[in-house]
């Protein structure tokens, strides 16, 4: 028996499940209605009481957070359930009321103090709710112990690698299906849950050269995520591999020590670099630059939510009109800032992702998270500071590093 309850909140959809139905209530999906007009209808949450018995139908397009389950013959059934504490309801203590006539001089300084201690207590009280309900709606990176055993390593393999509950539940469920009961080893397992991931993690093909007109590759994000870096890197391997007509060109040309740098790279792996100080110097540049087979664009990097800076990269782009457009983000930011700064960009055109500073991220998930999310692949990956530290996006290789 499942049962569908519709809100305005999660908030409340779970308070009316916990009222109606108790704590043995199973979810079995949450989501939003974005385009609900109803305002008291703005969430759904579907429940059961009864143990699942069947596979629900495959979803199309767009997934929806509704996770597999299967009970066939010889097959254990396996249950899910949102994951995360229940929300903590905040007490709110009342000072007593005391008359006036029997307020007295230090007992007024006492009620005072008392009041400002419960007025305290009570936000705390508030900030433990707010991060209790952030908990519980996100889900907490652990999956319930109602798992196959087997499949515990695994499991814990990937929330330590900072993919959200759900996504692991979906990709578990997957992998027991590509398991048969008679072979779940531990090897068996994570050769299948590689499968699993190859298959989401979504890869930028090869760039390929071409006679008579220049690959453009132009690389954009936010401040201190690594463009020059890479810029250099993928001038470097260019080079080594035996494409001497490679050239830079920069439009970060104001920031203190950014040319200076760049410059000094160009002379010594004798790269030619030149410096785009507006969008009306892009044609001249360009034409100058007509017989190379590969043209890196550098771009200055800003704070985030910056108009001006928005404008003048989005000012480069239509003057310059390049081939693919490389959004570089460091893999050890935070993954709320890594949404933010991929919702703002994604704006500017951008088509293609790179990843800096993956050997200092202590979690690998948004290799797989964020380009899904945002429906552009990986193109490079930079492991470490020396030259030759940069991977085109191979799927087995980041497998293999959310499963360490």
């Amino acid at each position: 028996m499942t049962r569908t309850y519709r809100a305005g909140s999660f908030t409340e959809a779970f308070q009316r499940i916990k009222e109606e139905l108790g704590p043995d209530a199973v979810i079995l999906q949450q989501r939003e209605l974005k385009h609900s007009k109803n305002m008291n209808e703005k969430v759904e949450v579907v429940v059961t009481l009864d143990d699942i018995s069947e596979a629900p139908p495959p979803h199309k397009g767009k997934d929806t957070g509704k996770l597999p389950t299967y009970n066939s013959k010889g097959i254990r059934p396996v249950e899910w359930q949102t994951i995360g504490p229940k929300p903590v309801e905040p007490k709110v203590v009342v000072p007593k009321i005391v008359e006036p006539k029997l307020i007295e001089k230090n007992s007024a300084d006492k009620l005072i103090e008392s009041m400002e201690s419960v007025i305290e207590e009570v936000k705390g009280l508030k900030e433990d709710f707010a991060a209790t309900r952030n908990d519980f709606l996100e889900g907490v990176r652990v999956v319930r112990e109602r798992i196959p055993k087997e499949f515990s390593p695994v499991a814990a393999k990937l929330s330590k690698s900072g993919l959200s509950a759900q996504i692991v539940q979906d990709l578990l469920a997957e992998a027991m299906i590509l398991c048969a009961a008679n072979s779940r080893d531990d090897i068996s397992i994570n050769e299948q849950m590689k499968k699993v991931l190859a298959n989401r993690i979504s890869t930028a093909s090869r760039p390929r050269l071409r006679k008579g007109r220049p690959l453009v590759q132009m690389f954009i994000g936010p401040a201190g995520s690594g463009k020059s870096g890479i810029i250099s890197k993928l001038a470097g391997r260019a080079m080594v591999t035996g494409n001497q007509s490679v050239a830079i060109v920069t439009t970060d040309c104001c920031r203190m020590g950014a040319l200076e740098q760049m410059e000094a790279f160009a002379s010594a792996a004798d790269i030619e670099l030149e410096r785009v100080y507006s969008p009306e110097d892009v044609p001249e540049i360009f034409e100058k630059l007509r017989d190379k087979s590969l043209i890196l664009v550098d771009t200055a990097g800003r704070s985030l939510a910056n108009k001006e800076h928005e404008e003048e990269v989005s000012a480069f782009h239509n003057a310059i009109r390049p081939d693919e457009v490389h959004l570089v983000l460091p893999l050890n930011m935070r993954d709320s800032d890594l949404k933010k700064a991929s919702e703002i960009y994604m704006d500017l055109k951008a088509n293609r992702i790179i990843f800096t500073r993956q050997d200092e991220a202590s979690e690998q998930g948004a290799l797989l998270w964020l380009p899904i999310k945002f429906g552009i692949p990986l193109s490079y990956i930079g492991n470490g500071q020396s030259p030759d530290n940069i991977v085109s996006a191979e799927k087995e290789i980041i497998a293999e590093w959310l499963l360490k």
